[in-house]
């Protein structure tokens, strides 16, 4: 019995289901997570995107970054503890490359020797006002590896003792987001899934909630059992079947003119970033038509398969993803231009 049979509802008495999906935190590695898919039968195209190597690298130094790390060590010349806590930082530079910082909090060290506080400096009246550079970390995307720089001059307060171990840390944490997928990727595939098959927010955008056409059900079976298979217990995932009746067409009326006015103004955002503001048509060279067109026919295409030719069949609807054809009025002068320059295409 698949997951969407459960009540056993006639096919023809059928408009579709509804998903509710909480996507919960979890990491489990590429290998797991590909064989529950190949078993799936899930067509590929809705498979999560691997992890890239740069996207992994850039998680993982994030991760490194941490506040308030006590260390303690003993003072030799008056054998009195002294204490500190160290802030880890981690800055993007303008290459590509992660830089590591380090910031020494002074914790109240009034028995520290003379001579120590003369090695401190600084930092044993306060705090260190300005963070030390630790080391430059550099992504190989050829190679897909990480090398390190150490930018210390001394190694003082055991910060190449630290940098080495910021750095041991970094490839592990690197290894394992590269080579696992996290909720963030199944998320990617649920919305890749629904966006195919299409699915549209239910109650007008309330959350987690879809509705799903009946015809995606093979497909949405599968992708249940897979994200119940990761989860256990832990996940969140209820499908209720939705009758055909008039209310519920109604509804889904409803819901399918608010995604069909959200695809058409998100794609004329995107158009109206592209040309400059008050452009008029005339002003626009060969090659920006052109490129225009592309846009224009892509989105037409992609709303009819994804969208349009589903709801009109479901619902007796006779909507139209031509833009010469839509009805849709914004309240953004902006928005309401660059429509009427995609009309002139």
């Amino acid at each position: 019995m698949g997951i969407l049979d459960a009540d056993d509802v006639p096919e023809e008495s059928l408009l579709g289901y509804l998903v509710g999906i909480v996507h919960h935190k979890f990491t489990t590695t590429q290998k797991i997570v590909d064989k529950l898919l190949e078993e799936s039968k899930l067509p590929e195209e809705y498979w999560p995107q691997k992890p890239k190597g740069l996207n992994a690298f850039q998680a993982s130094c994030r991760k490194l970054e941490e506040k308030y790390r006590e260390i303690k060590f003993r003072d030799p010349g008056t054998k009195a503890d002294i204490k500190f806590s160290v802030e880890f930082m981690v800055d993007a530079l303008k290459d590509g490359s992660r830089q590591l910082t380090r910031k020494i909090h002074y914790l109240g060290n009034e028995h520290a020797s003379r001579k120590l506080q003369k090695t401190l400096d600084i930092f044993v009246q306060t705090t260190q006002k300005e963070p030390e550079k630790m080391a430059k970390f550099i992504f190989d995307k050829q190679e897909d590896t990480i090398t390190k720089t150490d930018l210390f001059k001394k190694d003082e307060l055991n910060i190449e003792e630290m940098t080495n171990e910021k750095y041991r840390l970094l490839l592990k944490i690197f290894e394992e987001i590269k080579n696992s997928y996290t909720e963030r990727y199944l998320k990617d595939a649920w919305f890749k899934l629904v966006r195919g098959e299409g699915g549209i927010p239910w109650l007008k955008k309330c959350g987690s909630l879809w509705f799903i056409p009946k015809d995606a059900k093979e497909y949405i079976n599968a992708f249940g059992r897979v994200y119940n298979t990761i989860h256990g217990e832990e996940g969140t995932w209820r499908t209720i079947p939705v009758i055909n009746t008039k209310q519920q067409r109604e509804h889904l009326k409803e819901d399918v003119e608010v995604e069909f006015e959200d695809r058409f103004k998100s794609f004329l955002e995107n158009v109206a970033d592209r040309v400059k503001e008050g452009q008029v048509f005339a002003d626009l060279t060969e090659e920006e038509k052109e490129r225009l067109r592309k846009s224009k026919d892509n989105f037409e295409s992609k709303m009819n398969t994804e969208f349009i030719t589903k709801y009109n069949k479901l619902l007796n609807m006779s909507i139209s993803a031509k833009l010469t054809d839509a009805p849709v009025k914004f309240e953004s002068d902006r928005l309401n231009h660059a429509m009427e320059l995609m009309k002139q295409l």
